[in-house]
């Protein structure tokens, strides 16, 4: 257990250091474009948040598992070169589909800041960070993801505040990340040349990862297009405000991904001795985390958000609350997907289960943008969320039956 403790304080630093990122810039950036802007600068950074899914294709979901049901350095340095093959790739085609819905999206006002905002987020997919996870190496995961991240933001701090350019923060965020994926990737492999690496052909190992890029690509279209879609069917104000909102809800979210980074690799370690025990501590915590960090967001939300962002952005309560409410579905869903039905294959029932999440959470989004009601577009955040909890735990329960009985 003290392992683990040690660990989890490691996985929670690089997420911690990726919240401060933001926090660091975004404040300042809120307050130069003001109201008119601010939705369209989240924009960028949601268009490219899915455009980053689309170049990891699977990866995030799939590769942590792989990685931890190996402990062969070599077999490792394989995984990595397949899936630096496939990331570029997917890359080819993504980038520039990201820049250019962000174009279409955005306001003529913001629209080429949001456009590089969107095209640095994209690259993100080439983070080492779900490798870092599957291998349970926090320190990693720090110096290559998340102390990058917060150096361009305390970089481009001083040259926003002196020119009012908001280009500075994804030009920084480039320069800065994507040598340091590339240093991590050149040490996993040094001493495994690639020439000798029975590594499978680019197009084997994409047709093997469609599975679980469907269901990541899924679970992120409900979870990323709230933004572009209040940006386009809300005021200026409204969109702003929303945007906001959903800000407090992705900084939360990084503390689901850091317990959940840390208990997946403890779950999963193939030296664990009772795993159903480790399971069960799994749902409580990040149920638990759930309860806690939901009423947080719908209590504090729009208080921190006038606080962070300022008043003419700040949340409004009823989305704050329905926002918390989805926080609390995707912690309690997390180690049921995770740590449950992804190792054991249950690919299909997760992709049903999202793409039924997805089609009633982005309906209710429509619906809600149409009636120019941020609530309605904050409903179907909380309402996909919801659906995909439902329909999993019972399978979820089940499977964790049969392994444990197995077990014993």
């Amino acid at each position: 257990m003290r392992s683990f403790i040690l660990r989890l304080a490691g996985f929670a630093g690089a997420p911690i250091i990726s919240a401060l990122a933001p926090f660091i810039i975004l404040p300042v950036i809120s307050r130069f474009v003001g109201d008119g802007g601010w939705a369209n600068i989240n924009s960028g950074q949601a268009i490219g948040l899915l455009g980053m899914v689309g170049v990891l294709f699977g990866w995030s979901v799939i590769g942590p598992v792989r990685v931890a049901r190996t402990t062969d350095a070599h077999e490792r340095a394989v995984i990595l070169s397949e899936s630096l093959r496939s990331r570029a790739f997917t890359a080819f085609l993504v980038v520039p589909l990201a820049g250019a819905v962000t174009y279409l999206v955005c306001s003529p006002d913001y629209r080429t800041e949001s456009v590089m905002i969107a095209v640095a987020m994209t690259l993100g997919g080439f983070t080492p960070a779900w490798f870092c996870i599957g291998e349970g190496n926090p320190r990693a995961l720090m110096l290559f993801d998340g102390v990058p991240k917060l150096t361009a933001s305390a970089l481009a701090l001083p040259f926003l505040l002196l020119t009012g350019q908001v280009f500075w923060y994804p030009v920084l965020l480039v320069l800065l990340t994507v040598p340091a994926f590339a240093v991590h990737a050149r040490l996993v492999r040094t001493g495994h040349d690639p020439a000798g690496v029975p590594a499978r052909p680019t197009r084997q190992v994409l047709t093997s990862l469609v599975p679980t890029a469907a269901i990541d690509a899924a679970g992120n279209v409900y979870g990323s297009t709230g933004i572009p879609i209040a940006t386009v069917g809300l005021s200026a104000a409204a969109a702003s405000s929303f945007a906001s909102t959903d800000r407090v809800y992705r900084i939360g979210l990084l503390a689901v991904i850091a317990v959940g980074n840390a208990f997946q690799a403890w779950v999963l370690d193939p030296h664990a001795v009772n795993r159903s025990r480790r399971h069960v501590i799994a749902f409580a915590a990040l149920g638990g985390l759930g309860a806690v960090g939901g009423t947080a967001i719908a209590v504090l939300g729009p208080w921190a958000t006038g606080v962070v962002f300022g008043a003419a952005v700040a949340a409004a309560p009823l989305p704050s609350a329905l926002f918390g409410a989805a926080f609390f579905f995707i912690s309690c869903g997390t180690p049921l997907i995770r740590n449950v039905l992804i190792p054991a294959g249950r690919f299909r029932l997760v992709f049903t289960a999202t793409i039924c999440s997805a089609v009633v959470g982005v309906t209710t989004m429509l619906i809600g943008a149409a009636q120019g009601s941020a609530d309605g577009v904050a409903l179907g955040v909380a309402v996909a969320e919801a659906v995909s909890v439902m329909i999993l735990v019972l399978p979820a329960w089940r499977q964790f039956r049969r392994e444990s009985s197995a077990a014993s």
